[in-house]
């Protein structure tokens, strides 16, 4: 199974995921994540992980600058804060 397909469905289905520590967390609407979406997350979940951690990452880095330059927040304040905002934004567990 291609992951990048599975998480596109996924995501299109409604379903966030996010991480946790070392742990894949996830929100959905009931009955969308099947047990094979689940074993799949499981069995790839190095690679989801690197996934999500890139996208947070370029997530993070672009809310930083829109406060840095829309708030005139110092570089050091906008990124706590789009950290901030990150977190507060991220459920059940998927592995």
């Amino acid at each position: 199974m291609n992951i990048h397909v599975l998480l596109d469905r996924l995501n299109r289905s409604g379903v966030r995921l996010h991480i946790d520590g070392d742990r894949l967390r996830w929100f959905a609407p009931v009955g969308i994540v099947t047990e094979a979406d689940l074993a799949a997350l499981r069995e790839h979940k190095v690679e989801v992980l690197t996934i999500l951690r890139d996208e947070e990452n370029d997530r993070v880095e672009e809310r930083a600058s829109i406060l840095q330059f829309d708030a005139y927040f110092s570089r050091q304040e906008a990124e706590r804060r789009a950290l901030d905002e990150q977190h507060s934004t991220n459920g059940g567990d998927a592995a």
